[in-house]
């Protein structure tokens, strides 16, 4: 370890303990906050071990023994303090400087963009901060624009060929993912310290693998379903089916344990029936608005013959995409709040550190439907304001829960390992192009 600690300070102090309450769950607890405050939930036991996510703090059960030490639950909900307005400026001259310089200046608009978000994020009134390198982020993309393009029209030159960029994908994939971790969380900090990620060859071929697998299969199906037959392709996209939640769930496992802030690791217990559980939720979501809009657009049609005539091509064209986008709009709120669920409520952070998602589904919604339709009709325009709201109820939905006031908490920076964050190879800015850093 460095000889140096970095304390964290300028914290108020924690609040007289409030009269014993009934039970409430942690997260219950966090919720009922305004966003920055501090919880003295009731006595639990002490020592403990780190309360799993859900779990009951201060019920009757949990009371000490008399002269028995206590530890008090102190929870603090990240705040967002971004707007719609003042990220739309940013976004419209990133936009127009991007097309100006032919994507050239899309590194430093994402740079610029992951910097805003960072800035406006706080934890118990605390921003965080983005350091990334442009010129890191625009070479990795080319890289990966280079690999993207060879097996997109690799079978195109030869099957020799094709077969040559599938391994390459295989090979390099694991690395991009993992370098594109690397690269966003080694610069990203918190009042002056750096996260980190630290992975190891072994389990990131491990982890990554399963969902290339998943990739090729569903890749194959799609391309070559018509010459297999109804069964083949079934069984093929019924094993993609199978794999992709395990696979998922494998893939954020990876993510967490190797993720660092200072010399603090984090941890994740994977809950593999979790993962199938949020696929089954997303897929029902999926039929019950794709049925739905289906019937809606069939009604349509069959309003418009009995009117005297034919739907137009347009129309007829127009009404399966508008049932995929409805379809997506219904199901991706679902999944994005229950995936964070998931993966935020078996996540923690040594030194008992814990965190809670309670992201609400309903308002997910609401907002993704209410202002995806005012982002549609207004030609894309209303777009920075609809990513300001979505990412202010996720963000404003996890909650940040320790032992002891977090001012009590000291952090030392980790040992330095060769090149720093904004040294380090390529490949590491060269992830995001896949959408490797991003969603997953």
């Amino acid at each position: 370890m460095i000889e140096s600690n970095t304390e964290l300070t300028r914290v108020p102090k924690a609040p007289s303990p409030a009269p014993a309450r009934g039970p409430a769950s942690v997260r219950a607890a966090a919720a009922a906050r305004p966003a920055g405050a501090m919880v003295a939930s009731s006595p639990a036991p002490a020592p403990s071990p780190a309360l799993p996510a859900g779990s009951t703090a201060g019920s009757p059960a949990a009371t000490p023994a008399r002269d028995t030490p206590v530890t008090r639950r102190h929870a603090w909900r990240l705040e967002f303090t971004g707007t719609g307005a003042d990220y739309f400026r940013i976004w419209i001259v990133n936009t127009l400087l991007t097309l100006a310089t032919l994507g050239v200046y899309s590194a430093w608009a994402k740079r610029r963009k992951a910097r805003w978000f960072a800035r406006h994020t706080l934890l118990a009134g605390e921003p965080f901060d983005f350091h990334g390198d442009p010129r890191r982020i625009l070479v990795g993309r080319v890289l990966a624009l280079a690999l993207l393009l060879a097996c997109v029209h690799a079978f195109d030159w030869s099957l020799a060929a094709g077969v040559a960029a599938l391994a390459a994908l295989y090979v390099l994939g694991p690395m991009l993912f993992a370098g594109a971790q690397r690269f966003k969380l080694g610069n990203l900090s918190w009042r002056g310290l750096r996260f980190g990620f630290q992975p190891v060859a072994v389990p990131t071929y491990a982890s990554c693998l399963p969902l290339l697998v998943a990739w090729t299969l569903v890749a194959f199906v799609v391309s070559l379903g018509p010459d297999l037959g109804p069964w083949v392709s079934g069984l093929i996209g019924l094993t993609a089916a199978l794999l992709l939640p395990i696979a998922h769930g494998r893939l954020r496992q990876f993510q967490h344990r190797h993720a660092r802030y200072g010399a603090l690791a984090f941890h994740f217990h994977l809950p593999v029936e979790a993962f199938y559980g949020l696929y089954l939720r997303v897929g029902g979501a999926l039929i019950v608005a794709g049925a739905v809009t289906a019937l809606i657009g069939a009604g349509v049609s069959l309003g418009w013959k009995l009117a005297g005539g034919a739907p137009p091509e347009g129309l007829r064209t127009a009404l399966p995409l508008v049932a995929v986008a409805v379809a997506w709009a219904c199901a991706w709120p679902i999944y994005i709040a229950r995936q964070q669920q998931v993966v935020w409520n078996n996540t923690r952070l040594a030194g008992g550190i814990e965190f809670a998602s309670d992201v609400s589904v309903v308002a997910l919604l609401k907002t993704v439907l209410g202002q995806g339709l005012l982002t549609v009709l207004t030609l894309g325009l209303y777009w920075p304001f609809l990513a300001v709201r979505i990412a202010k109820l996720r963000i404003e939905g996890l909650s940040v829960m320790t032992d002891a006031p977090i001012g009590g908490i000291v952090v030392q920076a980790p040992p330095r390992r060769g090149p720093g964050p904004a040294r380090g190879p390529a490949v590491d800015g060269a992830g995001d192009t896949f959408g490797l850093d991003v969603g997953w």
